[in-house]
């Protein structure tokens, strides 16, 4: 049998040469850039290039900061700064492969502006570092160190300070100044003929799976795939699919979905998906060194139509719709975004619930407005929603008690966001007591909170939330946190979780009324309909 290729296509990229470098800094600012991160242990490494670059510049002007917004956040002012007083740069890079993705990102941009720069990462982000500067089509230079930088022996550290020098000094080569349009090769449509076995063995190989068998993506399975939908195969998708912001066709849709075990009445959710991945806030969690997963909840008539599960245990295994829709979406990451584990996708555990975390509200036993209503939809429209989190759970709540599941959900790290799951019998014992749904997401937040002095003590108090409290924009909103927590005194009482962040679905059976509570955030909804 012919199985279809399910790579997406890589865009095309603009080439852009290296700025032109300063080979003498004496009398010259050199800015030491990085991230607050409890654990990075850059500051050590720029206390060594600190040490190197007065050593063969006594002259230079040293100056270092933090950046004062979240890594993943553009933030001109500094940019600005830099590209008027400074001559050259150096990035520092956390111990992870988000940080690195974007301190990449941020050093081409300013490389683009003709501030030459190098960037310090840890060795085991390098793949994430070459992979980002493709993409961006700035030949980025780097040096390495390796995790924790005071164990490296004077050899190393020495070897390490002299690509540091010599990457923001030496000009750029012939190579480093290529300009352009660099056109990537387009994959073949057939990726192998052979047997069944041939062609799991052969997929699993090239890192297409997610560990488990597949049903070969066939010339014929494509096409009765495809009657799922009206739009062309060639249809462009999405054009910004993370990780590597590859472009996705209708096609290629449906060969990831005939792989996940996904039935043609689904293309129009497996397409609604594949266009809210690409539209969310998704290129920083995919790479983390965390272990994300992604929940995707599904709204409208759809659900019934394909037979989705939304009663007894509907987030777990037994109902082929949301298991491979949900198991779809991996296989979107990997082979339509450029997901690779280990190059781009870092999770130090992983997290099970990455393989499949798709549901369907329960809206017929809700007592309130779907969630897809919440999103701006109307009632009756089919839609698609994907959250980003999923490392903290809290559940097991039988008794309906909200002010239990909202103590428990105040101890997650970095509290950006949260989905309250509960049973209908759950949402009606809310509603019995006159609680509309946006009156639980209040008490929620009201009651998940924490001493001032205790909040502060978060992992990334210093690297998110503080700067969001000081104005500094995180997707496009300022203060999700209030700004007065500046301020107020450190016994002071307050929420942890930006209030526009905590949403309620609707899901599970009549039995009993229980609730659980994940840590998930930024939630991405498109149309279903559209894509019918």
């Amino acid at each position: 049998m012919h199985a279809l290729n399910p790579r997406g296509f890589m865009p095309e990229v603009t080439l852009h040469p290296l700025a032109s470098r300063v080979p003498d800094l004496n009398d010259k600012v050199v800015y030491l850039i990085t991230q607050k991160a409890e654990g990075s242990e850059m500051e050590k490494v720029f206390a060594m290039a600190r040490e190197e670059l007065l050593k063969r510049f006594p002259k230079v002007n040293i100056v270092f900061k933090y950046k004062p917004s979240a890594y993943m956040t553009d933030d001109p002012a500094l940019w600005n700064e830099m590209v008027k007083n400074a001559q050259a740069f150096i990035y520092g890079a956390a111990p992870s492969a988000s940080t690195t993705h974007w301190v990449v990102t941020w050093t081409a941009g300013l490389e683009k502006r003709g501030l030459p720069g190098v960037v310090i990462l840890y060795d085991a982000c390098a793949d994430t570092a070459k992979t980002t500067s493709e993409v961006m089509g700035v030949p980025i230079r780097w040096a390495t160190v390796s995790y924790p930088p005071n164990k490296m022996s004077n050899e190393q550290k020495t070897k390490v300070m002299e690509n540091v020098v010599k990457g923001i000094i030496l000009q750029p080569t012939e190579r480093e100044k290529q300009v352009g349009k660099y056109t990537p090769l387009k994959p073949p449509r057939i990726a192998l003929e052979g047997t069944y076995e041939e062609i799991q063995d052969y997929f699993y190989k090239q890192g297409w799976t997610d560990g488990l068998p597949i049903i070969p993506p066939t010339e014929e399975k494509v096409k009765e795939m495809l009657k799922g939908t009206n739009h062309a195969p060639d249809k462009m998708v999405a054009t910004t699919m993370w990780p590597e912001k590859w472009h996705v066709n209708v096609e290629k849709v449906a060969i990831n979905g005939i792989m996940a075990g996904c039935k043609p009445g689904y293309m129009p959710i497996l397409l609604a998906t594949a266009e809210a991945w690409s539209k969310g806030h998704f290129a920083s969690s995919v790479r983390s060194t965390n272990s994300f997963s992604y929940m995707q909840v599904v709204n409208g008539p759809i659900r019934k139509e394909i037979n989705m599960n939304a009663g007894t245990y509907a987030l777990g295994p037994g109902n082929h719709a949301n298991a491979t829709i949900g198991r779809a979406l991996r296989l979107f990451i990997v082979n339509l975004g450029g997901g690779k584990t280990e190059v781009n996708i870092l999770g130090t555990q992983g997290n099970p619930s990455a393989y499949t975390f798709c549901l369907p509200e329960n809206e017929e036993m809700s007592p309130w407005e779907p969630f897809s209503v919440d999103q701006g939809f109307k009632p009756g429209e089919s839609a698609v929603t994907i959250f980003s989190g999923g490392w903290c759970h809290a559940g097991n709540y039988l008794a309906g008690d909200l002010e239990k599941l909202a103590k428990a959900m105040r101890g997650f790290e970095f509290p950006n966001g949260i989905v309250a799951l509960l049973s209908p019998k759950a949402a009606r014992l809310q509603a019995s007591k006159g609680k509309s749904k946006k009156d639980v997401e209040e008490f929620i937040w009201k009651n998940a909170t924490l001493p001032l002095k205790e909040f502060r003590k978060d992992t990334y108090y210093s690297w998110f939330i503080e700067p969001i409290l000081k104005g500094k924009e995180m997707y496009g909103q300022k203060y999700v946190w209030p700004k007065e927590y500046l301020t107020l005194p450190e016994n002071a009482e307050v929420p942890v979780y930006p209030r526009i962040y905590i949403n309620v679905v609707v899901v599970g059976a009549e039995t009993t009324p229980m609730m659980q509570g994940w840590k998930m955030a930024y939630p991405s909804t498109i149309s279903v309909d559209k894509w019918r």
